[in-house]
Order: C-alpha cells, then sequence, then structure tokens
C-alpha cells in the first residue's frame, strides 16, 4: 500500500477512488450474477472477514468485500452507486450518506478509539499526547484526507495546545490501519520511529500483536461510532437485508471477541 511522506509522494484520496472503482468494475459488469457487495473501512478487516466467511458459509451467499479508508469508499458510492452495504470507520462518514439519502437503514456495531500504540519498551518515554510532542519522537499516523482515523486525531489535535508540535513530529502517513502498522513495524526496526496513533483494537491483530496501548489523555479522548448501512442503491436487496440482519446480530458477537467495545451507545 502506498503512502504519503513528509518529502515524498502524495497519493491523494482522487487517485485512491480511481483504484477502488476499477477494482470493482468487473462486479458491476456481471448483472446476472447475484452477490453481496460490500464496502468497510480498513480498520475492521479482521472481524469483518471473519463475518462475511461466516455468513457465507451458513447460507451460501457470496459477499464481496472491499477494504479501504472510509472517506474514500465513501466517495465511490456517492459517485457510482452499485453498492449494498458501507460500514465506516467513523460516523462523519456515515452521516454524510444518510443525509444525502444514500442509507436506507443503518445500525451501531461498536465503538473506534484512538490510542497510541508502542513497543513495550517505549513505555516508560511515551505515556499520552504530551510526549509525542517532545523533540525527536518519531510518529506514524492515518493520513486525514484518506482515512477517517487520521481525520478524527487531525481534529482532536487543534484543540491540544501542542497539537503543532506533534504533527510536527509524523514521519509517515499511512492510508488506512494495516499501512499504518506495516510502516510503524518496519521504520521502528530500522531505528526511526517511537510511536504509532491507530485504533486500540489494533493491538489485537496480527500486525499490532505485542503493542502497548496507551490511551489519550481523558480530555483529549476520541470514542467514535462504527456503523453498518444497508443502503437504498442495493442491487440485490432481499441477499443484502439477510446479510445486514446476519451482521447486527451474530456479527456483533465477533467484534467484541477481536476487543472492540460494543456496548451501548
Amino acid at each position: 500500500m502506498q503512502f504519503l511522506e513528509k518529502n515524498g509522494l502524495l497519493i491523494t484520496s482522487i487517485v485512491l477512488l480511481f483504484i477502488v472503482s476499477a477494482a470493482i468494475f468487473f462486479y458491476q459488469a456481471k448483472e446476472r450474477e447475484r452477490f453481496v457487495v460490500f464496502f468497510s473501512g480498513a480498520g475492521m478487516k479482521i472481524p469483518v472477514s471473519e463475518i462475511v466467511r461466516d455468513f457465507t458459509e451458513k447460507t451460501g451467499i457470496k459477499v464481496d468485500v472491499h477494504f479501504e479508508g472510509s472517506a474514500i469508499l465513501r466517495q465511490h458510492i456517492e459517485t457510482y452507486g452499485g453498492i449494498d452495504l458501507f460500514m465506516s470507520g467513523d460516523k462523519k462518514n456515515m452521516d454524510i450518506l444518510t443525509e444525502k439519502g444514500f442509507v436506507r437503514e443503518s445500525r451501531f456495531i461498536a465503538w473506534h478509539i484512538p490510542s497510541i500504540l508502542i513497543q513495550p519498551e517505549t513505555g516508560g518515554k511515551i505515556k499520552g499526547l504530551n510526549d509525542l510532542a517532545k523533540e525527536g519522537v518519531r510518529i506514524v499516523m492515518s493520513n486525514p484526507q484518506q482515512a477517517s482515523l487520521g481525520r478524527l486525531v487531525n481534529d482532536m489535535l487543534k484543540r491540544h495546545p501542542q497539537g503543532s508540535d506533534i504533527l510536527n513530529n509524523v514521519v509517515v502517513y499511512g492510508s488506512d490501519s494495516q499501512d499504518d502498522l506495516r510502516l510503524f513495524r518496519d521504520l521502528h526496526g530500522k531505528g526511526k520511529a517511537d510511536a504509532v496513533i491507530e485504533w486500540d483494537v489494533m493491538a489485537y491483530v496480527p500486525e499490532g500483536k505485542g503493542l502497548a496501548v496507551v490511551p489519550f489523555e481523558k480530555e483529549y479522548e476520541i470514542k467514535d461510532q462504527l456503523a453498518l448501512a444497508l443502503l437504498k442503491a442495493s442491487r440485490n436487496p432481499e441477499m443484502s437485508r439477510k446479510f445486514y440482519d446476519y451482521f447486527k446480530t451474530e456479527g456483533i458477537s465477533v467484534f467484541k471477541k477481536h476487543g472492540y467495545n460494543t456496548g451501548a451507545r
């Protein structure tokens, strides 16, 4: 996955939107084939993949799931339509589609909580956001133009008195959660990164295994809704409804198993 370095190449959301569009073009061309097309924010890849697999095994209904930054997926839905379900990594992208009339029905699934992930040996040096502002600290985070996590964190840092110093310490922006973790592992191994700002549950995925979670200070804590939407432009309403109903019941337990907070809103 490509990424943005401060002194390197800028991957714009327009380019990623084109890539996502090209990736599903051949699906839309096969009008006679019946399956569910599901767009999901990249940060939920592990629980979503498990839910999709279990659903197909139990019902025989195929689900083509595409993972990318929530903003990129939302832009595709607005521009091209033809998608059955959407799961956003943040509330804002879901709200935009709802306000524009794309959403038939939506359901809260879990909470997304950004945190600082570090190698355990770094624990004494980084205990919160204030430590990320220190000179010499090197940070990996998601691109605010591509991923909901990056936008949420960027907006929060505008309220933090040392937010500009923290952003100045970002050495690389990833395009999604898996990219963030991959970049952090690589750069940390070379002695070029100290922390990655990610969803807290990324410490439970294989790419984040072994990383310690450092919460944001209470006054800067972010707790955003992760929701699933059944879209009005669904090409296969009956099958899409079955997947939606399955996801909002059995699927929630899968998210809980993978460390997500699924408590009441």
